[in-house]
């Protein structure tokens, strides 16, 4: 087949592609939504929880999220048991909330409190109760386990929530159109910064060379490592996903020329299916501990391209991560992808996902859950050495590659974020035109 052969194709190619369902499907009783039931997750921030009863969706389950006047974090079914009013017109009490059309109060495990006027309510209360999910707050984020109760896993402790010299902080909501998989996939594609982020003008210059790049497996998920020589260094970025739908990147302010044996994590983002056809992005940020920037400016900055709050017109001149997920689809085509040897990431994420959604079909536990309290490792770091680190030819891909390989096993071996001092990150840029 010459070129000549696949110019226009159109009539010959297909339009519409088919998603991978096991992969894509979130609603209880679907393989990749009881998959993901077996893991905890984000479903509010904190400073949005109140005394007024919060509507929320998550894998297509409603639910009302609140704050009792004992200062208890709540999450239930949002209609009521009895007659199915929404509880989101509920009144918090100071044990429970009060639904609004027959006074029935619920506490935050779902048992019944009280039921006004109902003659039988010693007896109804023993056998009646709202459906509710456990909570744990984490990093100003309120999290729940939606799975069965006798599977419910410890919160996982991973290394970089513990460093020396950093806080972490709740940042902004990220609302996605589509669904969560294909917003994860991202994670995975280092090959777009150079691409799509050099359009943008928000990452570092340095990110708009491509890198050579390699991925790999880790006991929490999987990681990439992405090689470049920046003038007289190599920099070595590697990102993770903890699986099923974590995954935590360094600065995209960082320019690769200060060297440097780690970076501490910038950000860890969680990507949540609201149902099939939308996602939230809940993000953790790790800031140095003197950091006193304004939450106002650090989310307007991190949400740069992340949201679809620019006109469209800007949006179409400088494209952003928001723009090239969601217009994939509401959920990606797969049967129509034409994939390359840059999407190694994404298909072994995909790989693991289904052997995870697999794994929970037969009754075992998937890769990536984990029933300790120990602290657990992860990959995500910035390297930067000189090119005598190096032992082939900084500009030859190929020693490139190799360089980046060997630096991934070191982490497997020795976890990067474990026992080392942290520089801090690079200084957000044009911060006084933000302010």
């Amino acid at each position: 087949m010459t070129n000549a052969d696949l110019a226009y194709t159109g009539y010959q190619t297909p339009h519409e592609g088919t998603p991978d369902k096991e992969l894509t499907q979130t609603n209880r009783g679907t393989p990749g939504g009881e998959y993901l039931r077996r893991f905890w997750q984000p479903v509010a921030y904190m400073r949005e929880v109140s005394e007024t009863p919060m509507r929320v969706r998550i894998m297509g389950e409603d639910l009302v999220v609140f704050r009792d006047r004992s200062g208890a974090v709540g999450v239930l079914h949002l209609h009521c048991q009895h007659r199915g009013t929404s509880l989101e017109f509920g009144r918090v009490e100071e044990h429970g909330i009060r639904c609004c059309y027959h006074g029935r109060v619920f506490d935050v495990d779902g048992t019944i409190l009280e039921m006004p006027g109902e003659r039988a309510a010693d007896k109804l209360m023993k056998r009646f109760k709202q459906g509710a999910y456990p909570v744990h707050i984490f990093g100003g984020m309120v999290f729940i386990y939606m799975g069965p109760i006798e599977k419910k896993p410890p919160f996982p402790q991973y290394d970089k929530f513990f460093l020396p010299g950093m806080k972490l902080l709740a940042g902004p909501r990220m609302p996605f159109a589509c669904n969560w998989v294909q917003v994860k996939e991202n994670a995975m594609d280092p090959a777009h910064t150079a691409i799509l982020h050099a359009w943008e003008g928000m990452f570092a210059s340095e990110f708009g060379k491509f890198p050579e790049i390699t991925w790999t497996p880790t006991p929490v998920g999987v990681a990439y490592a992405a090689a470049r020589r920046v003038d007289d260094n190599i920099w070595v970025r590697t990102t993770d996903i903890m699986m099923p739908n974590i995954h935590s990147i360094t600065s995209v302010f960082e320019s690769g020329r200060q060297q440097k044996d780690c970076s501490p994590p910038w950000i860890t983002i969680w990507t949540v299916p609201q149902d099939d056809d939308y996602s939230h992005q809940f993000v953790l940020v790790h800031a140095a501990e003197e950091d006193q920037m304004p939450d106002e400016i650090r989310h307007r900055l991190m949400s740069f391209g992340q949201t679809p709050d620019r006109p469209y017109a800007d949006r179409q001149k400088v494209p952003g991560d928001y723009d090239a997920i969601t217009s994939q689809g509401r959920i990606a085509p797969h049967s129509t992808e034409q994939l390359g040897t840059l999407d190694q990431g994404i298909v072994m994420f995909r790989k693991l996902l289904r052997e995870g959604i697999r794994a929970v079909q037969s009754g075992q536990d998937p890769h990536g859950m984990f029933r300790t309290a120990d602290i657990l490792p992860t990959y995500g770091s910035d390297m930067v050495v000189p090119l005598s680190a190096l032992s082939g030819n900084p500009d030859d891909p190929d020693d490139l590659m190799q360089f980046a390989r060997e630096t991934i096993v070191k982490y497997l071996d020795t976890p990067p974020l474990r026992d080392k001092p942290l520089p801090k990150h690079p200084p957000f840029p044009n911060l006084e035109a933000a302010e």
